[in-house]
């Protein structure tokens, strides 16, 4: 339990970095058809690549708590192991499915927004047990690391969404409510 609680202070490192960015922790609704609601505050990007070099270090430090633990281990290596036929036919996606020794990532194999042009490498088990599911959810988090981190480095400038009428809603004039109004 140790691990799980530690990595509660990061999930609200990213809650924080939601909330800065559109003003939600958890509802986050940001994109629009033509583009983004709005565009990211002064430094939010920054923020985003400080979180992720202290992510990454956290990310091995939870890795070498379990990794090092003699409990852990045995409780997971050889536990539950599922062929790449049986994750197939039960309908496995994602990491569950590449832990069971299936090398299949749509943002490899068949490329949607801009995950073409991103460098990430697809962590792939050899057993299918708990132990691969670990270790494969591991490292994703270290590549999903490393895909914000190239993202947050080269968002495009320019507006945040097209300014088409007929396609995009024009912004909304906030007006300001005193209590003279009431």
């Amino acid at each position: 339990m140790t691990a799980f609680f530690h990595l509660f202070t990061y999930r609200e490192k990213v809650y924080t970095l939601f909330e800065k960015l559109c003003g939600a922790r958890l509802t986050v609704s940001m994109t629009r058809i033509g583009g983004m609601a709005q565009d990211a505050p002064e430094y939010w990007f920054e923020d985003v690549l400080a979180f992720c070099k202290e992510m990454r270090i956290a990310v091995d430090e939870i890795s070498k708590l379990m990794l090092d633990n003699k409990i852990f281990i045995k409780r997971t290596q050889g536990v539950c192991p599922i062929t790449p036929q049986d994750a197939i036919n039960w309908g496995y996606t994602g990491p569950l499915l590449r832990a069971c020794g299936v090398n299949l990532d749509l943002r490899k194999s068949a490329p949607y927004y801009g995950y073409d042009a991103l460098d990430f490498d697809v962590p792939i088990g050899t057993n299918g047990d708990v132990y691969d599911r670990y270790l494969v959810r591991i490292e994703e988090m270290r590549q999903s690391i490393r895909i914000i981190e190239q993202v947050c480095r080269n968002v495009p400038g320019g507006d945040f969404t097209i300014r088409d009428k007929g396609i995009v809603l024009p912004e909304k004039k906030m007006s300001t409510v005193t209590s003279k109004d009431l």
